[in-house]
Protein backbone atom coordinates (compact mmCIF):
# COMPACT_ATOMS: atom_id res chain seq x y z
CA UNK A 1 0.00 0.00 0.00
CA UNK A 2 2.66 2.55 0.36
CA UNK A 3 4.46 2.15 -2.87
CA UNK A 4 1.08 2.77 -4.25
CA UNK A 5 0.84 5.97 -1.97
CA UNK A 6 4.05 6.50 -3.45
CA UNK A 7 3.18 6.47 -6.80
CA UNK A 8 0.27 8.39 -6.65
CA UNK A 9 -0.43 12.70 -7.56
CA UNK A 10 0.47 13.03 -3.64
CA UNK A 11 3.92 11.98 -3.89
CA UNK A 12 5.27 15.37 -4.84
CA UNK A 13 3.90 16.42 -1.31
CA UNK A 14 6.13 13.87 0.50
CA UNK A 15 9.51 15.23 -0.38
CA UNK A 16 8.95 18.35 1.50
CA UNK A 17 8.61 16.54 4.68
CA UNK A 18 11.91 16.19 6.49
CA UNK A 19 14.20 13.45 6.91
CA UNK A 20 14.19 12.64 10.27
CA UNK A 21 9.96 12.43 9.46
CA UNK A 22 10.48 9.89 6.54
CA UNK A 23 12.94 8.00 8.37
CA UNK A 24 10.74 7.46 11.06
CA UNK A 25 7.68 6.26 8.54
CA UNK A 26 10.30 3.90 6.91
CA UNK A 27 11.12 2.06 9.80
CA UNK A 28 7.38 0.74 10.17
CA UNK A 29 7.31 -0.47 6.75
CA UNK A 30 7.89 -4.05 5.78
CA UNK A 31 11.35 -4.50 4.25
CA UNK A 32 9.97 -5.40 0.69
CA UNK A 33 8.09 -2.26 0.79
CA UNK A 34 10.86 -0.23 1.34
CA UNK A 35 12.83 -2.45 -1.09
CA UNK A 36 10.15 -1.64 -3.85
CA UNK A 37 10.12 1.82 -2.86
CA UNK A 38 13.87 2.12 -3.78
CA UNK A 39 13.52 0.86 -7.21
CA UNK A 40 10.47 3.78 -7.87
CA UNK A 41 13.29 6.02 -9.19
CA UNK A 42 17.03 7.03 -8.19
CA UNK A 43 15.78 9.61 -5.86
CA UNK A 44 14.60 6.80 -3.46
CA UNK A 45 17.38 4.09 -3.76
CA UNK A 46 19.22 5.49 -1.11
CA UNK A 47 16.57 4.56 1.69
CA UNK A 48 17.57 1.12 2.81
CA UNK A 49 20.55 3.70 4.60
CA UNK A 50 17.08 4.68 6.96
CA UNK A 51 16.45 1.42 7.66
CA UNK A 52 16.90 -0.42 11.19
CA UNK A 53 15.52 -3.99 10.32
CA UNK A 54 16.23 -5.59 6.75
CA UNK A 55 14.61 -8.89 7.29
CA UNK A 56 14.50 -10.68 3.45
CA UNK A 57 14.35 -14.18 1.85
CA UNK A 58 14.09 -15.42 -1.73
CA UNK A 59 10.94 -17.16 -0.82
CA UNK A 60 8.57 -15.62 -3.36
CA UNK A 61 7.20 -18.66 -4.72
CA UNK A 62 6.66 -21.66 -2.32
CA UNK A 63 4.99 -24.43 -5.35
CA UNK A 64 6.97 -23.46 -8.58
CA UNK A 65 10.66 -24.58 -8.72
CA UNK A 66 11.23 -22.58 -12.13
CA UNK A 67 9.89 -19.25 -10.43
CA UNK A 68 11.91 -20.01 -7.42
CA UNK A 69 15.49 -19.61 -9.07
CA UNK A 70 13.82 -17.00 -10.78
CA UNK A 71 13.28 -15.08 -7.73
CA UNK A 72 16.59 -16.37 -6.27
CA UNK A 73 18.58 -14.90 -9.38
CA UNK A 74 16.54 -11.74 -8.85
CA UNK A 75 17.05 -11.53 -5.21
CA UNK A 76 20.85 -11.70 -5.08
CA UNK A 77 20.86 -8.91 -8.16
CA UNK A 78 18.81 -6.44 -5.67
CA UNK A 79 21.59 -7.90 -2.69
CA UNK A 80 24.23 -7.31 -5.24
CA UNK A 81 22.94 -3.67 -6.70
CA UNK A 82 22.92 -2.00 -2.91
CA UNK A 83 26.51 -3.24 -2.01
CA UNK A 84 26.81 -1.32 -5.11
CA UNK A 85 25.76 1.96 -4.44
CA UNK A 86 26.20 2.14 -1.22
CA UNK A 87 29.70 2.16 -2.62
CA UNK A 88 29.22 4.38 -4.96
CA UNK A 89 26.99 7.37 -2.31
CA UNK A 90 28.92 7.47 0.93
CA UNK A 91 25.96 8.28 2.97
CA UNK A 92 25.68 8.36 6.46
CA UNK A 93 23.74 5.36 7.47
CA UNK A 94 21.76 4.19 11.22
CA UNK A 95 22.57 1.57 13.64
CA UNK A 96 21.42 -1.55 12.12
CA UNK A 97 19.45 -3.53 14.92
CA UNK A 98 18.73 -6.83 12.90
CA UNK A 99 20.04 -8.37 9.48
CA UNK A 100 17.72 -11.20 8.27
CA UNK A 101 18.76 -13.33 4.85
CA UNK A 102 16.95 -16.38 4.30
CA UNK A 103 17.51 -18.53 0.96
CA UNK A 104 15.52 -21.47 -0.34
CA UNK A 105 17.89 -21.47 -3.33
CA UNK A 106 21.36 -20.89 -2.15
CA UNK A 107 24.19 -21.92 -4.19
CA UNK A 108 27.69 -22.13 -3.47
CA UNK A 109 28.79 -18.45 -5.88
CA UNK A 110 26.12 -16.68 -3.50
CA UNK A 111 28.92 -17.04 -0.70
CA UNK A 112 30.61 -13.75 -1.69
CA UNK A 113 27.71 -11.29 -1.45
CA UNK A 114 26.50 -12.41 2.28
CA UNK A 115 30.26 -12.08 3.38
CA UNK A 116 29.74 -8.66 2.14
CA UNK A 117 26.49 -8.17 2.94
CA UNK A 118 27.55 -9.10 6.59
CA UNK A 119 30.63 -6.56 6.44
CA UNK A 120 28.38 -4.31 5.87
CA UNK A 121 26.33 -4.93 8.56
CA UNK A 122 28.98 -5.29 10.87
CA UNK A 123 30.10 -1.81 9.98
CA UNK A 124 26.25 -0.46 10.98
CA UNK A 125 26.84 -2.03 14.53
CA UNK A 126 23.96 -4.84 13.94
CA UNK A 127 22.70 -6.24 16.95
CA UNK A 128 21.01 -9.30 15.81
CA UNK A 129 22.17 -11.58 12.95
CA UNK A 130 20.37 -14.89 11.33
CA UNK A 131 21.46 -16.16 8.31
CA UNK A 132 19.79 -19.12 6.59
CA UNK A 133 21.51 -19.81 3.55
CA UNK A 134 19.65 -23.32 2.74
CA UNK A 135 20.18 -25.11 -0.30
CA UNK A 136 18.65 -28.10 -2.16
CA UNK A 137 19.73 -31.49 -1.04
CA UNK A 138 20.74 -30.24 2.48
CA UNK A 139 20.98 -32.96 4.68
CA UNK A 140 22.92 -34.27 7.77
CA UNK A 141 25.64 -36.11 5.73
CA UNK A 142 25.83 -33.82 2.29
CA UNK A 143 26.48 -30.42 4.13
CA UNK A 144 29.91 -30.02 1.36
CA UNK A 145 27.91 -26.87 -0.45
CA UNK A 146 27.21 -25.62 2.75
CA UNK A 147 28.20 -21.27 3.74
CA UNK A 148 30.94 -21.17 5.88
CA UNK A 149 31.28 -18.24 8.09
CA UNK A 150 33.81 -15.97 7.15
CA UNK A 151 35.20 -15.70 10.64
CA UNK A 152 37.86 -13.00 9.93
CA UNK A 153 34.98 -10.66 9.22
CA UNK A 154 33.24 -11.26 12.79
CA UNK A 155 36.29 -8.67 13.99
CA UNK A 156 33.94 -6.05 13.55
CA UNK A 157 31.26 -7.30 15.22
CA UNK A 158 31.24 -5.98 19.00
CA UNK A 159 27.80 -4.75 18.69
CA UNK A 160 26.35 -8.50 18.39
CA UNK A 161 23.97 -9.39 20.91
CA UNK A 162 21.91 -12.00 18.93
CA UNK A 163 23.52 -14.82 16.29
CA UNK A 164 21.26 -17.36 14.55
CA UNK A 165 22.77 -19.44 11.86
CA UNK A 166 20.84 -22.19 9.87
CA UNK A 167 22.47 -24.82 7.38
CA UNK A 168 25.97 -23.58 8.06
CA UNK A 169 29.61 -24.87 8.14
CA UNK A 170 31.57 -24.37 11.10
CA UNK A 171 35.32 -23.99 10.70
CA UNK A 172 37.78 -23.70 14.27
CA UNK A 173 37.60 -19.46 15.00
CA UNK A 174 40.81 -19.35 16.65
CA UNK A 175 42.97 -18.55 13.60
CA UNK A 176 40.38 -15.58 13.11
CA UNK A 177 41.37 -13.55 16.26
CA UNK A 178 45.26 -14.26 16.88
CA UNK A 179 45.87 -10.26 16.33
CA UNK A 180 43.75 -9.34 19.32
CA UNK A 181 43.72 -10.05 23.22
CA UNK A 182 39.97 -9.10 22.63
CA UNK A 183 37.68 -11.44 22.37
CA UNK A 184 35.76 -11.54 18.81
CA UNK A 185 32.50 -11.46 19.99
CA UNK A 186 32.00 -9.85 23.67
CA UNK A 187 28.50 -8.61 23.58
CA UNK A 188 26.91 -11.66 22.06
CA UNK A 189 24.41 -13.49 24.58
CA UNK A 190 21.94 -15.68 22.28
CA UNK A 191 23.49 -18.40 20.00
CA UNK A 192 21.30 -20.60 17.99
CA UNK A 193 21.99 -23.20 15.46
CA UNK A 194 19.96 -25.28 13.09
CA UNK A 195 21.44 -27.92 10.47
CA UNK A 196 25.04 -27.14 11.03
CA UNK A 197 27.94 -28.79 10.86
CA UNK A 198 30.79 -28.77 13.08
CA UNK A 199 34.52 -29.22 12.46
CA UNK A 200 36.52 -30.90 15.31
CA UNK A 201 37.20 -28.41 18.11
CA UNK A 202 35.01 -25.46 16.38
CA UNK A 203 32.30 -25.55 18.91
CA UNK A 204 34.37 -25.14 21.61
CA UNK A 205 36.50 -22.22 20.23
CA UNK A 206 33.45 -20.34 19.49
CA UNK A 207 32.43 -20.06 22.56
CA UNK A 208 36.14 -19.07 24.14
CA UNK A 209 35.14 -15.96 21.57
CA UNK A 210 31.77 -15.48 23.79
CA UNK A 211 32.43 -14.27 27.26
CA UNK A 212 29.08 -13.39 27.51
CA UNK A 213 27.29 -16.01 26.09
CA UNK A 214 23.73 -17.32 27.95
CA UNK A 215 21.82 -18.85 25.86
CA UNK A 216 23.39 -21.80 23.18
CA UNK A 217 20.76 -24.10 21.16
CA UNK A 218 21.82 -26.87 19.15
CA UNK A 219 19.61 -28.59 16.26
CA UNK A 220 19.75 -31.36 14.53
CA UNK A 221 23.47 -30.67 13.81
CA UNK A 222 26.17 -32.84 13.24
CA UNK A 223 29.41 -32.86 14.88
CA UNK A 224 32.79 -33.93 13.18
CA UNK A 225 33.69 -36.90 15.87
CA UNK A 226 29.59 -37.19 17.04
CA UNK A 227 30.71 -35.67 20.14
CA UNK A 228 29.38 -32.06 21.52
CA UNK A 229 31.44 -30.43 24.66
CA UNK A 230 30.50 -27.25 25.81
CA UNK A 231 32.30 -25.52 28.64
CA UNK A 232 31.26 -21.64 29.33
CA UNK A 233 31.20 -19.82 32.92
CA UNK A 234 28.77 -17.01 31.48
CA UNK A 235 26.37 -19.64 29.85
CA UNK A 236 22.67 -20.54 31.97
CA UNK A 237 20.36 -22.16 29.36
CA UNK A 238 21.81 -25.32 26.51
CA UNK A 239 19.26 -27.00 24.63
CA UNK A 240 20.38 -29.95 22.61
CA UNK A 241 17.77 -31.32 20.33
CA UNK A 242 17.69 -33.83 17.53
CA UNK A 243 21.27 -33.79 16.60
CA UNK A 244 21.98 -37.00 14.48
CA UNK A 245 24.60 -39.76 15.58
CA UNK A 246 25.70 -37.85 18.75
CA UNK A 247 27.87 -40.28 21.17
CA UNK A 248 29.12 -38.20 23.38
CA UNK A 249 27.36 -34.66 25.51
CA UNK A 250 29.48 -33.30 27.73
CA UNK A 251 28.98 -30.09 29.78
CA UNK A 252 32.02 -28.86 32.23
CA UNK A 253 33.15 -25.26 33.93
CA UNK A 254 29.78 -24.03 33.50
CA UNK A 255 29.11 -22.71 36.61
CA UNK A 256 26.10 -19.96 35.69
CA UNK A 257 24.36 -22.96 34.23
CA UNK A 258 20.79 -22.95 35.40
CA UNK A 259 19.08 -24.96 32.51
CA UNK A 260 20.00 -28.41 30.37
CA UNK A 261 18.03 -30.23 27.77
CA UNK A 262 18.88 -33.00 25.92
CA UNK A 263 15.99 -34.16 23.30
CA UNK A 264 17.57 -37.18 21.09
CA UNK A 265 16.10 -37.60 17.43
CA UNK A 266 14.33 -40.11 16.78
CA UNK A 267 15.41 -43.81 16.07
CA UNK A 268 17.08 -45.47 13.93
CA UNK A 269 19.74 -42.25 15.27
CA UNK A 270 18.79 -42.05 18.56
CA UNK A 271 21.35 -43.75 20.53
CA UNK A 272 23.59 -41.81 22.80
CA UNK A 273 26.48 -43.34 24.52
CA UNK A 274 26.95 -40.43 27.57
CA UNK A 275 25.56 -37.55 28.51
CA UNK A 276 27.78 -35.86 31.29
CA UNK A 277 27.05 -33.08 33.51
CA UNK A 278 30.63 -32.59 35.04
CA UNK A 279 30.99 -31.34 38.71
CA UNK A 280 31.04 -27.27 39.16
CA UNK A 281 27.60 -27.19 38.33
CA UNK A 282 26.84 -25.22 41.53
CA UNK A 283 23.43 -23.69 39.56
CA UNK A 284 21.66 -26.07 37.57
CA UNK A 285 18.03 -26.74 38.79
CA UNK A 286 16.24 -27.85 35.87
CA UNK A 287 17.64 -30.74 33.51
CA UNK A 288 15.09 -32.73 30.97
CA UNK A 289 16.48 -35.41 28.78
CA UNK A 290 14.64 -37.32 26.39
CA UNK A 291 16.13 -39.67 24.37
CA UNK A 292 15.12 -43.79 23.02
CA UNK A 293 18.70 -44.92 23.69
CA UNK A 294 21.19 -43.37 26.59
CA UNK A 295 23.99 -45.41 28.21
CA UNK A 296 25.23 -43.25 30.56
CA UNK A 297 24.19 -40.10 32.51
CA UNK A 298 26.25 -38.41 35.17
CA UNK A 299 24.89 -35.30 36.93
CA UNK A 300 27.46 -34.69 39.88
CA UNK A 301 27.31 -31.00 41.89
CA UNK A 302 24.29 -29.60 41.06
CA UNK A 303 22.00 -27.34 42.35
CA UNK A 304 20.95 -28.64 46.04
CA UNK A 305 17.39 -28.16 45.03
CA UNK A 306 17.32 -29.20 41.11
CA UNK A 307 15.03 -31.06 39.34
CA UNK A 308 15.61 -33.74 36.76
CA UNK A 309 13.65 -35.78 34.33
CA UNK A 310 15.08 -38.21 32.24
CA UNK A 311 12.96 -40.03 30.08
CA UNK A 312 14.52 -42.79 28.29
CA UNK A 313 13.58 -46.48 27.15
CA UNK A 314 16.78 -47.83 27.95
CA UNK A 315 19.43 -46.19 30.37
CA UNK A 316 21.98 -48.68 31.40
CA UNK A 317 23.56 -46.04 33.74
CA UNK A 318 22.87 -43.36 36.00
CA UNK A 319 25.53 -41.31 38.24
CA UNK A 320 24.39 -39.06 40.65
CA UNK A 321 25.61 -36.91 43.18
CA UNK A 322 23.69 -34.37 45.08
CA UNK A 323 21.39 -33.99 47.95
CA UNK A 324 18.05 -35.05 49.21
CA UNK A 325 15.54 -32.62 48.25
CA UNK A 326 16.95 -33.04 44.12
CA UNK A 327 14.18 -33.95 42.82
CA UNK A 328 15.57 -36.59 40.12
CA UNK A 329 12.43 -38.70 37.89
CA UNK A 330 13.87 -41.37 35.88
CA UNK A 331 11.12 -43.04 33.39
CA UNK A 332 10.86 -45.85 31.29
CA UNK A 333 14.16 -47.10 32.77
CA UNK A 334 13.66 -51.18 32.72
CA UNK A 335 17.31 -52.52 33.79
CA UNK A 336 19.46 -49.27 34.03
CA UNK A 337 22.47 -50.07 36.37
CA UNK A 338 22.16 -46.77 38.90
CA UNK A 339 24.80 -45.64 40.94
CA UNK A 340 23.61 -43.25 43.64
CA UNK A 341 25.68 -40.98 45.46
CA UNK A 342 23.65 -39.11 48.23
CA UNK A 343 25.07 -36.38 50.42
CA UNK A 344 23.70 -36.99 53.83
CA UNK A 345 23.88 -33.01 55.08
CA UNK A 346 21.68 -33.35 58.70
CA UNK A 347 21.80 -29.05 58.85
CA UNK A 348 19.31 -29.19 56.22
CA UNK A 349 16.63 -31.08 57.55
CA UNK A 350 15.34 -29.47 60.73
CA UNK A 351 13.51 -32.51 62.44
CA UNK A 352 12.68 -36.33 61.42
CA UNK A 353 9.17 -35.45 60.13
CA UNK A 354 10.43 -33.40 57.69
CA UNK A 355 13.68 -35.26 56.72
CA UNK A 356 11.68 -38.67 56.15
CA UNK A 357 9.22 -37.88 53.55
CA UNK A 358 12.41 -35.83 52.13
CA UNK A 359 14.26 -39.21 51.44
CA UNK A 360 11.20 -40.89 50.65
CA UNK A 361 10.46 -38.60 47.76
CA UNK A 362 14.13 -39.03 46.65
CA UNK A 363 14.14 -42.65 46.84
CA UNK A 364 11.09 -42.71 44.70
CA UNK A 365 12.53 -40.84 41.86
CA UNK A 366 14.65 -44.37 41.35
CA UNK A 367 11.64 -46.34 41.51
CA UNK A 368 11.74 -47.79 38.20
CA UNK A 369 15.54 -48.88 38.54
CA UNK A 370 16.59 -52.26 38.70
CA UNK A 371 19.88 -51.95 40.07
CA UNK A 372 20.67 -49.19 42.41
CA UNK A 373 23.78 -48.52 44.52
CA UNK A 374 23.28 -45.89 47.50
CA UNK A 375 26.39 -44.13 48.89
CA UNK A 376 25.84 -42.63 52.49
CA UNK A 377 27.50 -40.76 54.79
CA UNK A 378 25.53 -41.73 57.95
CA UNK A 379 23.96 -45.05 58.33
CA UNK A 380 21.11 -43.07 60.64
CA UNK A 381 20.10 -41.62 57.53
CA UNK A 382 18.29 -44.76 56.47
CA UNK A 383 17.22 -45.98 59.60
CA UNK A 384 13.23 -45.35 59.42
CA UNK A 385 11.06 -45.42 62.06
CA UNK A 386 8.68 -48.12 61.97
CA UNK A 387 5.56 -45.79 62.45
CA UNK A 388 6.63 -44.18 59.27
CA UNK A 389 7.00 -47.74 57.49
CA UNK A 390 3.17 -48.46 58.52
CA UNK A 391 1.90 -45.35 56.85
CA UNK A 392 3.99 -44.95 53.52
CA UNK A 393 4.69 -47.70 50.75
CA UNK A 394 7.96 -48.91 49.82
CA UNK A 395 9.75 -46.47 47.71
CA UNK A 396 11.80 -48.91 45.57
CA UNK A 397 8.99 -51.89 45.04
CA UNK A 398 11.22 -52.74 41.73
CA UNK A 399 14.37 -53.15 42.89
CA UNK A 400 16.10 -56.40 42.29
CA UNK A 401 19.89 -55.19 43.97
CA UNK A 402 20.25 -53.15 46.40
CA UNK A 403 24.26 -51.95 47.30
CA UNK A 404 24.67 -49.56 49.92
CA UNK A 405 28.15 -48.18 50.35
CA UNK A 406 28.99 -45.87 53.33
CA UNK A 407 32.47 -45.15 55.07
CA UNK A 408 31.41 -46.51 58.94
CA UNK A 409 28.77 -49.05 58.57
CA UNK A 410 27.80 -50.69 61.72
CA UNK A 411 29.20 -53.55 63.02
CA UNK A 412 27.57 -57.58 61.45
CA UNK A 413 25.26 -58.74 63.65
CA UNK A 414 24.96 -55.65 66.07
CA UNK A 415 22.01 -54.51 66.71
CA UNK A 416 22.44 -51.30 64.30
CA UNK A 417 22.89 -53.18 62.07
CA UNK A 418 20.14 -55.41 62.36
CA UNK A 419 18.07 -52.29 62.63
CA UNK A 420 19.36 -50.77 59.03
CA UNK A 421 18.90 -54.23 57.38
CA UNK A 422 15.31 -54.43 58.54
CA UNK A 423 14.86 -50.79 57.11
CA UNK A 424 16.78 -51.74 53.55
CA UNK A 425 14.06 -54.47 53.25
CA UNK A 426 11.22 -52.53 53.85
CA UNK A 427 13.11 -49.92 51.11
CA UNK A 428 13.52 -52.26 48.63
CA UNK A 429 11.62 -55.14 49.29
CA UNK A 430 12.07 -57.56 46.52
CA UNK A 431 16.06 -56.45 46.39
CA UNK A 432 19.08 -58.73 46.99
CA UNK A 433 20.77 -56.30 49.46
CA UNK A 434 24.10 -56.00 50.69
CA UNK A 435 26.21 -53.14 52.56
CA UNK A 436 29.97 -52.67 52.08
CA UNK A 437 32.57 -50.20 53.43
CA UNK A 438 34.21 -47.19 51.00
CA UNK A 439 36.08 -44.51 51.87
CA UNK A 440 34.59 -40.82 51.63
Amino acid sequence: MAVNVLGSPHMPDLHYLPDLVIDKILQFLPTKTVVQISLLSKQWEGVLSSVLNFDEDDNFDRHNFNRRIKYHKKFMKFLRMYLEYREKNKKKEVVLDKLRIHMKMYRWRDATIIDRWLEHAFERGVKELDIRPQYIGARHENLVQAYRLPWGTFAKAKSLTSLNLEVVTITDIQWANTQSDERLLPSLKTLSFTKAWFDDKALCSLLLECPSIEYLSLTECSFDKFECRVSSSSLMSLEVRYCRQLQVVQVHEAKNLESFTFVSPPPPNSKCEKVILSESLSNLKNINICADDLGAFSLKGCHPAVEATINTQNLRFLDFLGYLKAKVSVKACQWGNIGVLEIWDKKRFSSYSSYFPTLMNFLKGFGCCKKISLYNQNFRALVIRKTFRKAFSSPLPKCCILEVKMPNPPAEASRDYLDLMDCLRWIAPSAQISIRTVKI
